[in-house]
Order: C-alpha cells, then structure tokens, then sequence
C-alpha cells in the first residue's frame, strides 16, 4: 500500500447519506480502492487489495482476520447510498462486483458505474486527503466525520442541522432520537477520536432555538505537522525527505511577507481554500494579496485580513464570477514612516476552548462581496451593448 495514495472524492459523493452505512473497515476498504484510482483514468478498473498487507495496516493479525477481511467484502454489495443530483437523486452501491481466488491472497472489487462522476476525472467541486489519515480511526462515525470537516476546512467552519448530520453519519432513523445521547455516542467520540488521531483539530458548539438544539457550528483547524504516515517498508526507509509542493510556496511567500508570517497551519487552510479557486494560479493571486498587504499600512492584523480577503473570493468563485487580486490597490494616502509587525495568529484561529455561539453574518465582507458583483454585472453589461 502506498503511503502517499490520495483520496478524492467529489464533494456531492462526500454529502451524500449513507442508507446502509458502512462499517470502519468497510469504508477503509472503499477509500483503499478511492486512493487507486489516477487523475487520469477515464474508467474504473478492478482493484486489488492485498488482505495480508490491508490487515497489517489495521493490525490484524492471524488467519482468523483473513477470513474477517473476506466477509466485510461481502457485505459491501449490500451497502447503499443516497447522491443529491441537480435533476433529482441516484441511489447506489458501493461495490459492483468482487472476485477471490483462494491462494491469492488479494480481493479484487470494482466500483458501481453510477459512481463515475462523482471519482473520475474530477477538475471542480472535489476533496483530497491522504489515505494515511483515515487508516488510525476507529469508528465509521469518526471517518465520517473526517470527510465532511476536510470538505469545509479551506474555510474553517461549518455549521449543520443535527438530524440532517445524523443522516450523513448514516444513522438510521429512531436511533439516537435523544440528542444528549447522539451528542455523547457519536459525536463527541468522534470529535475526540479525529482530534487525536489525524491532521484536524476540531471544535463543536451547539446552536439552540429554545431549549432544542437544532444545528450544530463546527471550527476546523489543520496542522500539516499532524499528518498521519503509514510506516515506511524496508524498500522505501531511506528515501530522502522531500518538502511537498505546498510547503516549498509556504516558504516562498514567507520570504515575500513583511512582519508576519504563515504557520504551517494556518497557510494548510489558506492553499486549499486558493487551490480550489485559481487552481494553477493560487501562488499567483496570493503573491498579489501579500504584496497589497505588505503596502497598506492601515491593516493591522495581516493574517486576519488576508484570510477574510479569502473568504469573499470564495463567496464570489461559489456564485461562478472570476475574481482576482490584481484590482487591490494600497489607499493613495498613508502615515509616514514604517513599524514592524510582531503578528501572531488571531485569538479567533488558535483557541482551544469550546467555541462560542455562531455570530451574525460579517456585514463588510457581504458589502464587499455586493459591490464586487454589482461591478462585474455593469462590465458584463457593457460588452453585451458591443
């Protein structure tokens, strides 16, 4: 197994419910076959999976966990799901086929056809995550939860009703009708089991009308530090350490920064969240909001700034309009004279404690967000007279 195998899904797979949910070595199966599965391809193939090198990944041990691995394969057939789609809904297996032959040693399972747009060729609307991450969790509430936290982590929140989160956890209906006891059996296990276990740090906190709890607003944070790894085999123990692409632009940006800095953390957020608007132009548009930010002296917290900058392009990328950087220019009059700046992350990013009630929408970044579309309708409707 490859440590470095991706998992990408795209986002309408990763919000889809889960009709027969699916155990945690079921869905470690699935992702497994998920990280196989190339840029490229432009159809599913069979994909093998060693039981043996698949068991030592999870720990299992003897010819009695062999047999366990078999018959989890079995019931992935029956296991089904539930995509939104933009003309109604498709429902589906997982697995269409598997095959074993004794002596092998390796399952070989295939995809249902109905799950190609949601694993082939995925250029919008995606998540990744390396394998790795979610091979340490123990409970299918925890895996489940890990998908939908790294699908909003580019943003950092996300708030959710409780009985629709229920659904995308797979719980049945007349199951943890109670909320106190979905709150202490299933969620917070699984918060605490991600936290620490896997590259996010996430906090909850309930949000009321009345007595009832109706939603619930989640805050993520990423540490790249945190990364899980799959031991390295004896083949592969002296590669050489290499800085991922992410971390060679950290560095070049920090050295574009004057006063301030990105964390591994923080910046973790900050190139998801510009990959999946500018795509190949991220470092691009960021070098342009750095520069702005080094000049303008009225920002005061620098990486409070830029990430809110971040938040109105995605706003505007999410309703289909190009944005850039480029149109940000410094104030014409600014104070004499330059202080250096001693930043840290905002208290916002870093606390630890169990987050507050989910405030009232930024009033500046809407404004911001209206006049950047009211802008781009008036260029629009002057092309349209030519």
């Amino acid at each position: 197994m490859n440590r470095n195998h991706i998992v990408t899904q795209s986002n309408r797979l990763i919000e889809a419910r889960h009709m027969k949910p699916l155990s945690a070595r079921e869905q470690k199966i699935i992702l497994t076959m998920v990280s196989m599965i190339q840029p490229d391809d432009e159809d599913f193939k069979e994909y093998n999976i060693s039981i043996k090198e698949f068991s030592e990944m999870l720990g299992l041990k003897g010819h009695a966990k062999y047999e366990e691995i078999k018959e989890v394969a079995l019931h992935l057939q029956e296991k089904t799901i539930f995509i939104p789609d933009e003309d109604g809904f498709i429902t589906t297996n997982w697995v269409a086929s598997q095959r074993y032959k004794e002596g092998e040693g390796v399952l070989k399972l295939s995809f249902s056809p109905y799950l190609k747009p949601y694993l082939l060729q995925l250029k919008t609307q995606f998540t990744s995550y390396k394998l790795s991450n979610i091979l340490s969790l123990g409970s299918g509430y925890s895996i489940r939860l890990y998908e939908l936290m790294k699908k909003w982590q580019h943003l950092g929140q996300w708030e959710y009703p409780v009985e629709e989160l229920k659904l995308k956890f797979g719980i049945e209906e007349g199951m943890y009708s109670r909320y106190t006891h979905f709150k202490n059996r299933v969620l917070k296990k699984a918060v605490e089991e991600v936290n620490e276990k896997t590259d996010l740090h996430i906090r909850f906190n309930e949000i009321k009308q009345g007595r009832k709890v109706e939603k619930i607003s989640f805050t993520i944070q990423h540490s790249v530090e945190k990364e899980i790894q799959i031991p390295n085999s004896k083949n592969d123990s002296k590669e050489p350490k290499v800085l991922s692409k992410e971390e060679e632009m950290r560095t070049r940006l920090n050295m574009l920064a004057d006063g301030y800095q990105f964390d591994a953390a923080f910046f973790a957020q900050l190139h998801q969240g510009a990959s999946l608007i500018w795509k190949e132009d991220a470092e691009k548009e960021l070098e342009l909001l750095i520069r702005y930010v080094n000049e303008e002296k009225s920002v005061e917290n620098p990486l409070g700034f830029i990430k809110s900058k971040l938040k109105t392009a995605w706003e505007v990328h999410q309703d289909g309009i190009a944005y850039t950087f480029a149109d940000l220019k410094p104030a014409k009059a600014r104070t004499a004279g330059r202080t250096g700046r001693t930043e840290v992350l905002p208290d916002w990013f870093t606390a630890e404690e169990e987050a507050q009630d989910a405030g009232a929408p930024n009033p500046e970044l809407a404004k911001e967000k209206e006049q950047v579309l009211a802008k781009l309708a008036q260029k629009k409707a002057i092309k349209l007279k030519h």
